[in-house]
């Protein structure tokens, strides 16, 4: 377990990390992170791409999904 000071850094406070914690939790410097703040606890968490940057593999439809897509949709509601 590693331990971290609150300190003055520039204008502001923050914490220093080292770098083998760091990359034992997966964070590096190409994400951005949210930042989760509660009483006595920040959790920081690397944020999702927004839907718009959504990257989705060219591939066939199944058999079941064309099925399905052709398929009439009956409606619950009489």
């Amino acid at each position: 377990m590693s331990h971290a000071k609150l300190q003055k850094i520039g204008n502001s406070l923050g914490f220093r990390v080292s770098k083998a914690d760091l990359e034992t939790a997966g964070f590096d410097e190409t994400f951005d992170y949210e930042i989760i703040a509660e009483k006595g606890v920040i959790l920081l968490v690397k944020k999702r791409p927004h839907h718009s940057k959504w990257k989705f593999k060219d591939t066939a439809l199944s058999k079941e999904d064309v099925e399905w897509l052709e398929s009439k949709l009956e409606s619950g509601n009489k």
